[in-house]
């Protein structure tokens, strides 16, 4: 089972990710919503969007946001958006600022032809060198808006290669303090996250220093711990702490370009796969990314550089899911569940580079899908774990069940031999000691049959406590009962006929059955009788039951035979051993078995055992398959009892010579 810990961890990740998903912004405090596909655009380093007496009806449509890149690739200048607004009474009365999403590279924002934010620096006083990729709040001066329209323009600078515009949402104008409150729990939401993340890493870092073996707790500890830093280097919270961008935006850099081999490393630990044969002239390559960056350093290059370089997290996620699919084929534990993060994972990455490239205008789910990504591996880790241990278990049974199968054969050894020993010692001394010239010959002769019978008591004894000492029918199958039982019978040992449906099946194990009737047939006991009969029938419950039925002259016999059968074992024999054995034989197939005495002379036995033809089917057999030496066709009805039968086999016997066979196990 999955420890507790982890249960609370899984149901509160999941609560949280849907009150996340569910948080709306109170209607209140949202005054316009400026996104949508009426804005003018302008390609041009020249401010005349600004003059009052310019004519917006010149302007080209477009959509906020955007990637204006992907509009004119070739165009490297100023771009100019402009979108007109109205306000009303109530909404001036409010402290309103405007809050836009992630802005690549620079703005300048305008409300009525005055600067009210520069570079993610309010009414544009000290602006940052860089902060490309931040999402921007800029309060607006109450004495600025105008009841009625007003004029927004944003003017966008970029040497990005592939990003240039408002990529991401929102574009509005709310209250400045929903603005704030906004920004800050979608910061704190990324932070719980990352929470998440380091937890897990803490957990099986924690767990391989107890299980060394498992290579992949260190690597997915180290998965989660590379990730949670990469997602704390971007989160809006690291200026709080340390307010520099340039040394923040690389460590978030030098995070994501060693995710992709502590990612593979993972895979290849959790498959047990071998490294690739370049693997570690990839892992150079991404440190030597890194030195670069540390030589140069300008964040614009660091951004153009990953623009192209994430291309390939496709080919790794291609690397993984291909991996996955042969494991799954090979059907290696774990593997489904690997399979099902990955396609989720390939989807937020695909949706990433879209959203970072301005192709999609949609929240980023890559931290939902990582989280979603470490949560499912947990739980394929903490199963494989328990599978392990249940391994450990079965060993450690087995194990006992080795003692307890040694204690009971000395057991069964101090019983059954610690006698024939002391007489077969007897015997030697008594040799030993003998004066006459020529040494009794029948000593040696006793000595050695002494010896013979021990060897065969072993033998039983080894085959009961190797019995005894199984829980359950180590290996089951299903075949045709019918077809079985005439291959399991030996042949001119016993007289039997079969009355059971052709269409029965046995499912049960068929070494168990095919011992049990061998040794009922060959009981030593039996062969002192002068018949023994065996029926096979079967009962409305599609139940098989093997019934011998044993004659002898003297009633005598027959009681004591039963009398043996019935007491306990409170002085073991041979006899009494070959029987606890079938007794076991019967335990372990789940069977009943049944003996009786019939009219002081008849010795029952009923065997019953579980068939899985079902009721439905069971039909009246007309015919039965007669084999053996007093094998007869027979037409007899299912309700037939035992009296019908005995009268039968009393006027059989009374009209026919018996030859009694010679006994021998069946190969």
């Amino acid at each position: 089972m999955i420890s507790l810990p982890f249960r609370r961890l899984i149901l509160f990740c999941f609560c949280f990710i849907s009150l996340n998903c569910s948080r709306t912004t109170d209607e209140s405090t949202v005054v316009l919503r400026l996104d949508g596909e009426d804005w003018g655009i302008y390609f041009n380093d020249s401010a005349d969007l600004l003059n009052p007496e310019f004519n917006p009806n010149n302007l080209d449509i477009t959509t906020v946001p955007n990637n204006f890149r992907n509009l004119n690739k070739s165009y490297k200048g100023s771009i100019w958006i402009r979108k007109s607004f109205e306000i009303t009474t109530e909404q001036h009365q409010k402290s309103l600022a405007l809050q836009l999403g992630k802005v690549y590279q620079s703005d300048e924002v305008f409300v009525n032809g005055v600067l009210i934010g520069k570079n993610n620096s309010a009414f544009g006083k000290d602006p940052e060198d860089y902060s490309f990729g931040r999402p921007r709040i800029y309060p607006i001066p109450h004495d600025l808006l105008l009841e009625g329209e007003n004029v927004l323009i944003i003017k966008i600078d970029s040497s990005l290669s592939t990003s240039a515009g408002i990529i991401t949402g929102p574009i509005r104008i709310v209250t400045y303090e929903e603005a704030i409150n906004g920004n800050l729990y979608d910061s704190l939401v990324e932070l719980i996250f990352v929470g998440f993340y380091l937890f897990i890493a803490l957990f099986f870092f924690i767990n391989f220093f107890n299980l060394r073996e498992n290579k992949e707790y260190l690597s997915f500890s180290i998965l989660a711990l590379i990730f949670s830093g990469y997602e704390l280097c971007k989160n809006e919270v690291r200026f709080l702490i340390f307010n520099h961008f340039a040394i923040l935006k690389f460590l978030e850099y030098s995070f994501l370009l060693i995710l992709p081999y502590g990612f593979i490393k993972f895979i290849q630990d959790f498959f047990e796969l071998k490294p690739f044969k370049y693997q570690r002239i990839y892992l150079f390559f991404q440190f030597f990314f890194i030195l670069v960056f540390l030589i140069i350093q300008n964040p614009v290059f660091w951004y153009n550089f990953i623009g192209y370089w994430d291309i390939h997290l496709l080919a790794v996620i291609g690397y993984a899911i291909y991996v996955t699919i042969l494991k799954f084929r090979e059907q290696k534990r774990g593997s489904t569940i690997h399979l099902l993060a990955l396609v989720y994972l390939l989807y937020s990455i695909l949706k990433e580079i879209l959203i970072e490239r301005g192709y999609l205008n949609s929240p980023s789910s890559l931290e939902t899908s990582f989280l979603v990504y470490l949560i499912l591996m947990t739980l394929a880790l903490r199963f494989q774990f328990l599978m392990m241990k249940r391994k450990l278990q079965n060993r450690y049974d087995r194990l006992k069940e080795a003692d307890s199968l040694r204690e009971k054969i000395f057991f069964y050894m101090d019983a059954m031999i610690s006698g024939p020993l002391k007489l077969m010692k007897d015997k030697l001394s008594e040799y030993r000691e003998s004066t006459q010239k020529t040494k009794d010959k029948n000593l040696v002769k006793e000595v050695i049959e002494v010896q013979s019978s021990i060897d065969n008591v072993m033998d039983d004894i080894i085959e009961l406590s190797r019995l005894e000492v199984l829980k359950e029918v180590p290996f089951k199958e299903q075949v045709n009962f019918v077809s079985f039982i005439n291959d399991v019978i030996p042949e001119d040992d016993i007289t039997y006929s079969i009355k059971v449906n052709p269409e029965t099946e046995i499912l049960n194990s068929l070494d168990l059955i095919n011992s049990v009737v061998v040794r009922l047939v060959d009981f030593p006991p039996f062969k002192e009788f002068n018949h023994n009969d065996l029926i096979i029938t079967q009962d409305l419950k599609g139940n098989v039951h093997f019934r011998f039925l044993l004659f002898h002259s003297n009633s005598k016999v027959a009681q004591k035979l039963y009398n043996e059968l019935s007491e306990n074992y409170n002085q073991l024999t041979p006899i009494k051993v070959k029987w606890a054995i079938i007794l076991e034989i019967v335990r372990l197939l789940g069977a009943k078995i049944d003996f009786k005495i019939i009219k002081k002379k008849y010795l029952k036995i009923d065997l019953g055992i579980s068939a899985i033809v079902p009721v439905s089917e069971l039909q009246p057999i007309k015919d039965s398959t007669s084999v053996g030496i007093q094998n007869q066709n027979s037409k007899k009805s299912e309700k037939e009892d035992w009296r019908v039968t005995l009268k039968r086999i009393w006027k059989f016997l009374k009209e026919t010579e018996i030859k009694i066979p010679n006994f021998k196990k069946k190969k």
